[in-house]
């Protein structure tokens, strides 16, 4: 099976659907946290879906502290910063309407790819996730000043493929602040 990459969105699809299972989303082993001082789990808002019945967010909360987490930054703090400066950015003047969110990267390499005359639509704004992730590195050098940045480990738990891919690759000449996905 071969993936057409001037026509991939990173979207999932083809995992999803391949009969024979040929495509596999790309992660990280949690062992690959073990080389940081400190490490961070991003849980994203996503993941509590994953669970049937589950009444409290807390149960999953820690159990990532017990499988060898040291902090829990929920991705859904940053994702309300984000929507509070998308309303501000939205009431700016002369800002292309209908606005798009960057949020999804599936979303920006199907217009990169398909439909760029809707590039100057779309909100020039970090994803949630990658707001988190700043957020919790200044939160864990702030309460722990004896960490270097290089001692803090940041890892993404997300269903995702496309926001995996965008880690792995990052978009354009960004690099995520993201380590593990």
């Amino acid at each position: 099976a071969v993936i057409k990459s001037d026509r991939c969105i990173d979207c999932g699809e083809c995992i999803r659907h391949c009969p024979h299972g040929a495509k596999k989303a790309i992660s990280d082993p949690l062992s690959s946290m073990d080389e940081f001082k400190w490490k961070i789990a991003l849980p994203a808002p996503s993941l509590f879906g994953q669970f049937d019945n589950l009444d409290e967010v807390d149960y999953v909360l820690n159990g990532l502290l017990k499988i060898g987490f040291d902090e829990v930054f929920e991705v859904s703090k940053a994702a309300e910063i984000v929507s509070a400066y998308t309303r501000i950015y939205l009431q700016t003047e002369g800002v292309k309407k209908p606005a798009i969110s960057s949020a999804c990267p599936a979303i920006m390499r199907l217009i990169s790819l398909r439909f760029p005359s809707l590039e100057e639509h779309v909100i020039h704004m970090l994803p949630p996730m990658e707001v988190a992730a700043g957020l919790a590195r200044d939160k864990a050098k702030r309460e722990h000043p004896e960490l270097k940045d290089e001692d803090i480990g940041v890892c993404f738990i997300s269903p995702c493929p496309a926001k995996a891919s965008y880690v792995k690759n990052g978009f354009g000449s960004y690099k995520s602040q993201i380590d593990a996905v």
